[in-house]
């Protein structure tokens, strides 16, 4: 394997890498909107079931 070879190979493996790191950044930031977003709904409807004379038994 000629030395232009194996810059090319090493440059491929590097933005790999990169790509794949990018990749998994984006996920958990997009995996985190998703779970404020749950978190959202569920703390409204909470809020809608402790209201006075809501549907809650107590």
């Amino acid at each position: 394997m000629t030395e232009n070879e194996i810059r090319w190979l090493a440059l491929g493996f590097t933005l790999g890498l990169y790509v794949m790191l990018a990749a998994q950044i984006l996920g958990g930031m997009l995996d985190d909107r998703r779970d404020r977003k749950a978190l959202r709904a569920a703390e409204t409807r909470y809020a809608l079931v402790r209201t006075p004379g809501g549907d809650q038994h107590e």
